[in-house]
C-alpha cells in the first residue's frame, strides 16, 4: 500500500509540475505577444493632420493695404503686414495680413466659428481651446507660445488650425487632434527663431 500512496504522490507532483511549467509557458508567450505589439504600435507612424497649401509668397505690404495673393481661406502664406499679431486667445481677429505674418515666425493660428451655437456651447469651445492652448506650452527655442485663436464667423467648419503651407479643418474641436497639429506644425517655418 505504502508503495501505491508513493507513487500516487509521485504522480500528482508530475501533474502539478507540468501545470505550472504549461502556465509559466501560456504567461511567458501572453508577455511576449503585449511585447511585440507594444513595440508595434509604438511604431506607426501618427496620422498627418492637414492638407499642404502651396506658398503664396511671403512678401511684405502696408500697413492697410489688403492681400491679394491668398490661396486658401484662411490663409496660410503670401502678402502679410509687417507686425505680426501677438500670441494668446482672440474674442475679435486681427487681420489676415497681421496673422499670416505669425504663419511665417512658426504659429498656429486656430480659427473658431461660433455662428452656429448656443451661447453655452460658445463658450465651451472657447474654453476647450484655451486649455489646449495652455496644455501646448511654449516653443523653447523662443520661449513663447506661437498660438493665435481668434474668431472667424461664417466659415464652413467650426474649427481649422492653419500653419505655414498648412490648413486642417474640423467638424468639432478635438483636444488631441490641436496637439497633434501643434505638434507636427508649429515653428516649421521661414523665420521659426522669431517670437
Amino acid at each position: 500500500m505504502a508503495k501505491k500512496t508513493s507513487k500516487s504522490f509521485k504522480t500528482q507532483a508530475n501533474r502539478r509540475r507540468i501545470a505550472i511549467i504549461s502556465l509559466a509557458g501560456v504567461a511567458a508567450i501572453a508577455f511576449l505577444a503585449l511585447l511585440v505589439y507594444a513595440v508595434w504600435a509604438a511604431m506607426q507612424p501618427e496620422p498627418i493632420l492637414g492638407e499642404e497649401i502651396p506658398i503664396a509668397g511671403a512678401e511684405h505690404i502696408p500697413e492697410g493695404q489688403r492681400a491679394v495673393d491668398y490661396n486658401s481661406d484662411p490663409p496660410t502664406s503670401g502678402q502679410h503686414y509687417a507686425q505680426p499679431a501677438e500670441a494668446g486667445f482672440y474674442e475679435e481677429a486681427p487681420p489676415d495680413e497681421r496673422l499670416v505674418h505669425n504663419l511665417e515666425h512658426g504659429h498656429i493660428v486656430v480659427y473658431y466659428n461660433c455662428s452656429g451655437l448656443s451661447d453655452t456651447a460658445c463658450e465651451e469651445l472657447k474654453d476647450g481651446i484655451r486649455q489646449a492652448m495652455d496644455a501646448a506650452g511654449v516653443v523653447p527655442s523662443t520661449r513663447t507660445l506661437k498660438i493665435a485663436a481668434v474668431p472667424r464667423p461664417g466659415m464652413e467648419y467650426l474649427i481649422t488650425y492653419t500653419s505655414w503651407g498648412k490648413l486642417y479643418r474640423a467638424e468639432t474641436f478635438n483636444r488631441e487632434e490641436f496637439l497633434l497639429f501643434v505638434k507636427q506644425n508649429r515653428n516649421r517655418a521661414p523665420e521659426p527663431l522669431a517670437p
